[in-house]
């Protein structure tokens, strides 16, 4: 399951990424059809929409976490408490892009395949009771976006460097 997962957020962030520089081309004098897609844009919306929903719900009954080339699942954060500590499942590609639940997790072990570049973890752990730990979900997704959002931002940089330099 750990593989379908993977799967699905990587053509899931892929179709996002193409379009976010699709998006990002369009604010300077680098000329991009907005409506270039690979099956149209509304298929594509449809794509990233229906295979990150399904990674997710995936996810969700998944019991370890499990990523292949960083994109998969992944335990981010670590809030004490007196059973273990607080750590929040996130579907991942290279940044955490959605969270899927938190856990209270008591024991975890961590098996790497480094020239495969596959992680899994595995855990002994109960869901948190409110679901998500907010201020940790919060901070994660501050941290993930904001790095997003700065790649994004230098890349409309480079564009307009482009536009003022000819």
């Amino acid at each position: 399951m750990g593989l379908i997962i993977a799967a699905l957020v990587a053509v899931g962030a892929f179709l996002a990424g193409f379009h976010a520089i699709i998006a990002v081309s369009l604010f300077t004098c680098v000329r991009a059809d907005p409506n270039m897609a690979l099956l149209s844009p509304a298929m594509d919306g449809l794509l990233f929409f229906l295979s990150l929903a399904v990674a997710w719900v995936l996810g969700y009954f998944q019991g370890d976490a499990f990523s292949f080339h960083t994109f998969g699942t992944k335990f981010y954060g670590h809030e004490p408490t007196e059973h273990g500590y607080i750590a929040t499942k996130w579907l991942t590609a290279a940044f955490p892009l959605l969270p899927v639940r938190s856990y209270i997790v008591i024991t975890s072990t961590i098996q790497e395949v480094p020239h495969l570049e596959i992680e899994r973890q595995k855990s002994l752990k109960e869901p948190f009771k409110g679901y998500f730990y907010v201020p940790q979900v919060l901070r994660t997704a501050l941290i993930s976006y904001g790095t997003i959002l700065w790649c994004l931002g230098s890349l409309w940089l480079m564009f307009f460097a482009m536009c003022i330099g000819g």
